[in-house]
């Protein structure tokens, strides 16, 4: 594991350009977190220009490409967004005029009101610098008010602006706003029917300097403050059925993400603290340690800590359940986030009736359902990567596909993917990954618990209101199991089960295909040799190339069990050791999978290995979804592999990106 710093999404804007607020209605609509880097027009050129742009805004580093104008943006997400937030219409009639539409407000409207809106507004000096500066750097803030003549001539020269502008823009415009009004005169509530659709957005965004709706995401001056004969004109179109439409659309705008947190904040790297504990925990660091204690103390005592590294030792430990356990160590964040999870259990009755009845939910003839889901939903986002030749394996792949299997086969979506994805890595980082013990990892974890909840009690409801043979998911499951026969599941039992479950499903598989891939790029034979599994379609010849490559560098390196009264580890044997009451024992599964008396010759890459694997642990608390990840982490491989010439994006793109213990991109580039 490699600190760096994390990446979120960067615009680059003039923040009072109508395009602008395009890209960022895309945005806030699909819950995406950015950055946005406000400039004032002509000076943007520089910053656009890392990215290959020009002067026109915005320019959009996705992390895996960077898009040079609106339209890029749009259908870029398009391609990736989840079916129900898709921009145009499915029926390929309907996505043709959809896009015709699209394209003429984007083109001949769009210019048309940025056009007029400048005329208005260049000899408005002050207003006008009052718009462009902010959130600009400081020295353009400085600037601009110096230089304003040569900006304003620069920006008359680059729109074509003459003197008779605006009575050459407003027919225009008022032609636009005419068949507007005769798609809507029909009833419609959209442009396209009654849906939501990509004409709708560009309509709303680029009207907004001639209807001044006051939710625009950049500043607008105030309607009181504009020519007296701009003011007129645009009440004059507020008030028509065109400009009320516009004003409705944004009535409705999504909000901004409030936090950039859908794509990690918790950065490794960012103190010394990160870095010693990344450095301690690496693989490179722990083989050889762990190798040093295999031969000369195998199960090693620290006062109230004990380090256990022996494959069967190992072994011995997670299958001593009641000697060796996992309530102490898992309970009481499980019940601070949400109450008690099999994962926080110890064996009692409750541990045995809510596992089996999650095992009546969660069920092994599922398995050729989920594949075929997992697929399908992967070949799709490599399908919208091929035209760049770029994917980001995590948010663009992995934890996206995660995240809509929690949708479509646990039936709990979120409100969004990146807001799934934060609640998601909130929690199962406080729960099951926070060595440091930080206290934002704990307070983000509690804010992200309670929205969780409030959105899944909402589930549960609009779903009890249903009719209850409408859908075959986990959660419909759940429900229909509430009878005489299991008095215990009521709402909440349903609740804290199924969050239970989905916490660890997104991020664990996640995480998984990330280290793999890279292991495997690692190694061109073994990457070759995988890549011959997937095109001959042996998805289990793809898990084994996978689970012996994450070996390597596992997702888990260590599990924690407790010793709550004495017992004895390795009875019989030399090496065995009495371990003291009240003890917290460090089990090494990266040690155990290492060790040569199992996986003989373990420094060598075996793909043929007959050994069992650790990497979804061992005993009463193995994974619960292990059956599910040892088809979906395959399949998601299997999509990689398929690529031709799959290898890094150049540059620190190429190499795994971290978010605590959690990968966070990784940029692969592929031929076409």
């Amino acid at each position: 594991m490699t600190a760096a710093t994390i990446y979120h999404p960067r615009m680059i804007s003039v923040v009072v350009s109508p395009y602008c607020e395009l890209a960022r209605w895309v945005l806030d609509r699909l819950g995406i977190p950015y950055v946005e880097e406000c400039h004032a027009p002509v000076f943007n050129v520089r910053a656009t220009r890392r990215y290959g742009g020009s002067s026109v805004v915005p320019v959009l580093d996705t992390g895996e490409t960077a898009l040079l104008d609106a339209r890029a943006v749009v259908d870029y997400y398009e391609a990736r967004a989840p079916q129900n937030l898709k921009l145009y219409p499915a029926d390929s009639a309907a996505k043709s005029e959809a896009r015709q539409l699209f394209n003429f407000l984007f083109d001949t409207f769009g210019v048309a009101v940025r056009a007029w809106a400048y005329a208005y507004m260049l000899p408005e000096r002050s207003r006008t610098i009052r718009a462009w500066i902010k959130g600009a750097p400081w020295w353009e803030r400085f600037a601009v008010p110096v230089v304003y003549p040569l900006l304003a001539a620069a920006l008359r020269k680059n729109l074509h602006l003459q003197p008779d502008s605006i009575a050459q823009q407003q027919p225009i415009i008022e032609s636009a706003l005419s068949q507007i009004e005769a798609r809507l005169a029909d009833g419609r509530r959209f442009l396209m029917g009654d849906t939501f659709t990509a004409p709708d957005l560009a309509f709303a965004a680029l009207s907004a300097p001639i209807v001044i709706p006051p939710q625009y995401g950049g500043p607008m001056p105030s309607l009181d403050l504009l020519p007296t004969a701009m003011r007129s004109t645009i009440e004059s179109w507020r008030a028509r059925p065109s400009g009320q439409f516009a004003l409705r659309l944004y009535e409705n705008r999504p909000q901004k993400a409030p936090d950039l947190v859908a794509l990690g904040k918790h950065g490794s790297g960012r103190t010394f603290k990160d870095k010693l504990l990344n450095f301690a925990i690496s693989p490179g660091i722990l083989r050889p340690v762990f190798t040093f204690l295999r031969r000369f103390s195998p199960i090693l005592l620290l006062g109230k800590h004990a380090i256990v590294t022996r494959n069967s030792d190992v072994i011995e430990v997670l299958k001593r359940d009641s000697d060796f356990t996992i309530r102490q160590i898992n309970a009481p964040k499980i019940d601070q986030i949400g109450g008690p999870f099999i994962l926080g259990m110890d064996a009692s009755p409750q541990f045995d009736r809510e596992n089996a009845t999650l095992h009546e939910a969660v069920r092994r003839e599922d398995i050729e359902r989920i594949r075929q889901f997992v697929a399908q939903a992967a070949g799709e986002l490599v399908a919208a990567a091929r035209p760049r030749h770029r994917i980001d394996v995590v948010n663009g792949l992995a934890r996206v596909v995660a995240t809509r299997l929690v949708a479509s086969y646990f039936g709990m979506p979120g409100p969004n993917d990146p807001t799934m994805m934060r609640w998601m890595r909130d929690i199962f980082h406080y729960i099951f990954a926070d060595l440091t013990n930080g206290q934002d990892v704990k307070r983000d974890a509690l804010h992200s618990s309670v929205e969780l909840h409030a959105h899944m009690d909402a589930q549960i409801a609009l779903r009890k209101s249903q009719s209850s043979d409408r859908n075959d998911d986990v959660l419909a499951r759940l429900l229909a199991l509430q009878d005489a026969a299991h008095p215990w599941l009521d709402d909440l039992a349903v609740r804290r089960n199924l969050a239970g479950v989905i916490v660890g499903a997104v991020d664990t598989t996640s995480k998984f295909v990330a280290l793999a891939i890279d292991e495997l790029l690692r190694r061109p034979e073994r990457l070759a040799e995988a890549r011959e599994c997937a095109l001959k379609g042996d998805i289990d010849g793809v898990r084994r190339y996978a689970w012996e490559a994450v070996r390597f560098n596992p997702h888990h390196p260590l599990q924690v069990r407790y010793c709550a009264q004495a017992s004895q580890i390795a009875q019989g044997q030399p090496r065995a050791k009495n371990i003291p009451a009240d003890t917290f024992v460090y089990i090494a599964t990266l040690s155990a999978m290492f060790d040569p008396d199992v996986f003989t010759k373990p420094g060598e890459f075996d793909a043929q290995r007959q050994t069992d694997y650790l990497h979804f642990g061992y005993g009463m608390h193995t994974c619960f979804g292990k059956a599910i990840n040892g088809i979906q982490i395959p399949e998601l491989l299997a999509t990689l592999l398929r690529l031709p010439n799959l290898r890094r994006a150049p540059g620190g793109a190429g190499q795994i990106l971290y978010d605590g213990p959690f990968p966070n991109r990784l940029v692969l580039e592929f031929d076409a």
